[in-house]
């Protein structure tokens, strides 16, 4: 795309990202806008990526990076402090558009005020789980979004009813990650396993023991298993109460390359999970909250499966678990079930997922935020 002789020389972006894994995402948007228009002035909220490319923060993302249903109403008070402060100084600062990235609760609220008070184009860079649950939000998003860019291909369909534009870009995984591992079947060698419960200290304590546990039960019965658990924080050992009797190897913060190694995981729902799909490891999802969390979601979800590589495929493709159904016996049918069907079945299938997931990422969704200013 040319640079559009009649647009003002400078251009003002308002930015906001909740998190880490939002900051991952503006820093590499910023520097494809950058690449658009010689003169862009960036304000808002991020992390190092999105100060690398010439973001002053407004206050640390670290003070708004809370995620689940409990921590934010615990916190409630400082986070609609720090959100009325900060509409205040972008309706000082009148920018040309506002781009909230993740983080809906809180991006939403200041795209609808910026929109009422200032009239500007608004973006939400990564679509809210609409998708899974909440799907009348959809309507409130209509006085407050103009595009919602979303990273996988199956979320634009829920909003072909409503006046929200969404723009697919892919997701920046399916770039990083090589998908040209070699992995195919085998016979007389080692079955290296992954188990990644999950970085938050809660996923460790519901989850943790009871892959370990169907390790032993597996280990035994065929010692060609050797079982790998890369942890994100040393701490998170004295949160296992099962012994490892030097059945699991323990690694650090190298979670990938433990999966890129590995003929299958067990892994808590999350990016982790696409991690795997693209690093050719067909693993079990399961995912566990508590008991007060899971009753308020229960019931509003819309979807018939929920780990990423089931809702990519449109069916089920690998074993998923959930609350009561996480159990080390379940756990060892769904590893089973993945031996069964074999590698070389997997592999194939995530071969074909892997490139519906390019789609152009920091650099389409930069086109589409540049449009949206003519």
């Amino acid at each position: 795309m040319t640079i559009n002789p009649s647009r003002p020389d400078q251009l003002k972006i308002a930015i906001v990202a909740g998190e880490k894994s939002g900051d991952d995402l503006g820093g590499p948007l910023m520097a494809s806008l950058n690449k658009l228009h010689t003169d862009i002035s960036f304000i808002g909220v991020g992390g190092n990526k999105m100060s690398d490319e010439g973001l002053s923060s407004f206050f640390s993302l670290e003070r708004i990076a809370v995620m689940g249903i409990i921590e934010p109403l615990l916190k409630l008070r400082e986070l609609l402090s720090l959100r009325r402060k900060l509409n205040n100084f972008l309706l000082k600062e009148k920018p040309d558009i506002f781009i909230g990235i993740d983080s809906p609760d809180f991006n939403l609220p200041i795209a609808k005020f910026l929109k009422k008070e200032l009239g500007i184009k608004t973006v939400q860079y990564v679509s809210p789980s609409v998708w899974a649950w909440r799907k009348g939000r959809i309507k409130s998003m209509e006085n407050s979004i103009d595009t919602v860019i979303t990273l996988f291909p199956f979320e634009g369909d829920v909003y072909k009813e409503s006046k929200v534009n969404t723009c697919y870009v892919g997701h920046p995984l399916a770039y990083k990650l090589n998908g040209d591992i070699n992995k195919k079947e085998s016979e007389g060698e080692n079955i290296d396993i992954a188990l990644l419960p999950g970085s938050r200290r809660s996923e460790i304590v519901m989850l943790a023991d009871e892959m370990i546990k169907a390790a032993k039960v597996l280990k035994e019965k065929n010692n060609n298993y050797k079982f790998h658990m890369p942890l994100s924080d040393k701490n998170h050992l004295s949160l296992i109460k099962e012994s490892l009797n030097e059945v699991i190897d323990i690694s650090f913060n190298n979670s990938q390359e433990i999966l890129s190694k590995c003929k299958m995981a067990v892994i808590t729902s999350g990016t982790a999970t696409l991690e795997a799909l693209l690093l050719r490891t067909p693993c079990v999802t399961v995912y566990k909250t508590n008991w007060l969390s899971y009753k308020i979601i229960k019931p509003l979800l819309r979807i018939d499966y929920f780990s990423l590589p089931n809702l990519l495929y449109g069916g089920v493709l690998t074993p998923e678990l959930l609350q009561d159904d996480v159990t080390s016996k379940n756990i060892i049918e769904g590893i089973n079930s993945i031996e069964k069907k074999g590698l070389d079945y997997f592999v194939n299938e995530f071969d074909k997922i892997h490139s519906t997931l390019k789609a152009g990422g920091s650099e389409t969704a930069a086109k589409e935020v540049y449009d949206l200013l003519n």
